[in-house]
């Protein structure tokens, strides 16, 4: 197969195949996504909006940010009061979730941004550049990764965070795992199923996954890794995963045999990884069961687990909308529609889910998920 998109990151591929005699399909993604200025992430290049591959919902609207700072606050009165609290995003981007948050602490809970420290933590230079500037009104701190965090008591929080994780391609053939490795042949790369690694094995084993015979899906080891750190980060306080994915009973359902590794390049989707590279999002569909199971072993416990329609209305949407149709001007027509956007079923309001956990603290109960959606296997974690 002929591999297409930045040459110099090409070059760089090719020639740690040549030298490794073949690369797994993690190490591919972690190139094509992350390498130093060359990848997708790392490099100068507007990725998220109108001119990016993707919207967010932070760039459809402000109240995403605005209800989120709701539920810290909430958190902060009922588990913080009068004391310094910590609120941590991993994976922060250009930094407009952030500043939605931030200013609504500023504005309207004035009490609980005099307590908060804030940390950003995002790898790409470029992105840290553009938050300086954002983000100057605020008290933050910058880190380029998670292992710089000191132990705090808080929040912490990413947004479309652990479906860019890179992933292992793995195939069920005649009743064994195999994974997936790339190799170079004249120029271009061939794919090369091996058997699968111990922790891969492992992995399965733990989460009782069993994927159908002829089935190539994802395995997600950093998400397991990851998750299990920011446990130990956290001394006490909550832990908000917003992504799209679903619980491993629904993730690995025989109607999804090739998996849910997407690549969106300017707002649309495909399937083939090796074109674009560099140039090009690359994503999975996040294991939510692996992320509530592999919590537990540093502390974090389940608080609940719903979709994005569900928590925002459960912290005043419609009363938000309601309050913009009483208006009834051009300006707050067209906001609604934009509200609409972020709940709509089969759309942003229920691909988008939110899993959040808690370590130390005594009655987690939050308004957030005071009504939940239907405990069918699109939303019931194994184990909880």
């Amino acid at each position: 197969m002929k591999i297409t998109g930045k040459k110099e990151l090409i070059k760089i591929i090719l020639e740690e195949i040549k030298k490794r005699g073949g690369i797994s399909f993690k190490d591919f993604m972690d190139f094509a996504l992350y390498y130093p200025s060359l990848g997708y992430y790392t490099s100068e290049k507007e990725k998220i909006g109108g001119y990016g591959d993707f919207f967010t919902s932070s760039e459809l609207d402000p109240v995403f940010g605005q209800l989120l700072a709701k539920q810290f606050n909430e958190i902060y009165e009922k588990h913080f009061k009068d004391k310094k609290i910590t609120i941590v995003e991993i994976g922060s981007g250009k930094g407009l979730l952030a500043y939605d948050i931030l200013n609504e602490i500023k504005t309207k809970y004035p009490e609980f941004y005099d307590n908060v420290q804030f940390i950003s933590i995002e790898k790409s230079t470029y992105h840290i550049d553009i938050q300086k500037q954002l983000l100057a009104d605020f008290n933050v701190r910058w880190l380029e990764d998670l292992e710089n965090l000191e132990n705090i008591e808080g929040i912490i929080y990413s947004n479309e965070l652990f479906d860019a994780l890179p992933v292992h391609l793995i195939k069920k053939e005649k009743g064994k795992i195999y994974q997936l490795y790339l190799i170079e042949k004249s120029g271009e790369i061939q794919e090369d199923f091996r058997p699968a690694s111990k922790e891969i094995l492992e992995y399965l084993e733990e989460l009782n996954i069993d994927i159908p015979e002829g089935m190539i899906t994802e395995v997600n080891l950093l998400a397991k890794d990851l998750i299990q750190k920011i446990g130990e980060k956290l001394k006490k306080g909550f832990v908000f995963t917003i992504d799209y994915g679903y619980p491993s009973k629904e993730l690995y359902k025989p109607y999804r045999m090739k998996g849910t590794l997407l690549c969106y390049y300017k707002h649309t989707y495909n399937e083939n990884y090796y074109q674009n590279v560099g140039l090009q999002d690359i994503t999975s569909h996040v294991n939510f069961s692996a992320l509530v199971y592999y919590g537990k072993k540093s502390g974090l416990e389940f608080t609940g687990f719903t979709d994005q329609a569900h928590f925002l209305i459960n912290l005043g949407l419609s009363d938000i909308m309601m309050e913009l149709q009483e208006k009834g001007d051009y300006k707050s027509y067209e906001r609604i529609n934009r509200l609409k956007t972020l709940i709509l079923p089969k759309g942003m309001g229920e691909k988008f889910k939110i899993l959040i956990q808690h370590k130390n603290v005594e009655n987690p109960d939050l308004t957030g998920l005071s009504i939940l959606p239907p405990q069918n296997d699109r939303y019931k974690i194994e184990g909880v």
